[in-house]
């Protein structure tokens, strides 16, 4: 069931949520929508006694109109409405992909006294990304089943081409690609600035970093160095991926999300008796 909490008419965030637990806050990244990130995320750490509270960015999905949110400080400020209402005392964690990525840094600098854990996939980072040129791992030519449209977008995404991740991009990419308000994007999807810098602020929780090496969209180099801003940070730079890193090495992106967890305290739910 699609939630929501408002600045005004034309400011709001739509959310969901799952499970129970400590609150997990997941956020996508451009031009995605929520269920992107569930698609991925559920099979991965359902066992876990987490609440994981899904949200549209402004611009995207249901977090629309959004004309009202005018710079990057006004999604944070949204952030904290949700956060009044699901998680108004206690640690919560944050999890972001891509863009996604980077507000959950911003979300960790305004809270660093209440955050369990921040999980960073394919972050982008303020700055010049220095990313790599595009190349294709695999291709096993499954694209040819697509319309151009979708083509066009699954090898601009993909670096693994395979039936398996074709089978992901139908399931969790396609749903979300549609129309994204695009002045929302412009003025307040942005880097920064933020009132709380997250270069600056001190966060003394378990941070997991995990890149694509061959990830043309924001990089993987600057990404590591985020372990020097981050005591307690595991920086992962996976090979054979890129910016879908979630889709193409599921497994490997499962184990170190299932570490980061054991490292928070937060173990697998007990098996019920039979």
């Amino acid at each position: 069931m699609t939630m929501r909490v408002q600045l005004s008419d034309t400011a709001s965030l739509a959310y969901d949520s799952v499970g129970v637990g400590i609150p997990l806050l997941a956020l996508h990244g451009a031009y995605s929508a929520r269920s992107e990130v569930r698609s991925f995320l559920e099979p991965m750490i359902d066992a876990r006694p987490v609440r994981r509270v899904y949200i549209d960015l402004p611009g995207h999905g249901e977090s629309r109109p959004s004309s009202g949110v005018r710079q990057p400080d006004d999604v944070l400020d949204l952030v904290d409405l949700l956060l009044d209402r699901e998680a108004p005392t206690g640690r919560f964690l944050v999890l972001g992909h891509s863009f996604g990525g980077h507000f959950a840094r911003a979300i960790a600098a305004r809270h660093p006294d209440r955050i369990a854990g921040v999980a960073l996939i394919c972050p982008a980072l303020p700055g010049e990304q220095r990313t790599p040129a595009p190349v294709v791992i695999r291709d096993d030519h499954v694209s040819t089943e697509l319309d151009p449209d979708q083509r066009a977008e699954y090898e601009g995404y993909f670096v693994v081409r395979t039936a398996d991740t074709l089978d992901r991009f139908r399931r969790a990419v396609i749903p979300v690609v549609g129309e994204v308000d695009e002045q929302t994007l412009e003025s307040a999807i942005t880097a920064g600035p933020h009132s709380a810098d997250p270069d600056t602020v001190a966060i003394d929780a378990p941070v997991l970093v995990i890149s694509g090496r061959h990830d043309h969209w924001v990089g993987w180099e600057r990404q590591q160095r985020l372990g020097d801003r981050y005591p307690r940070a595991t920086v992962v730079t996976a090979g054979d991926a890129g910016h879908a890193l979630p889709h193409e090495r599921p497994g490997l992106v499962a184990a170190l999300l299932s570490d980061w967890l054991d490292g928070i305290g937060i173990s697998t739910a007990p098996a019920p008796h039979q």
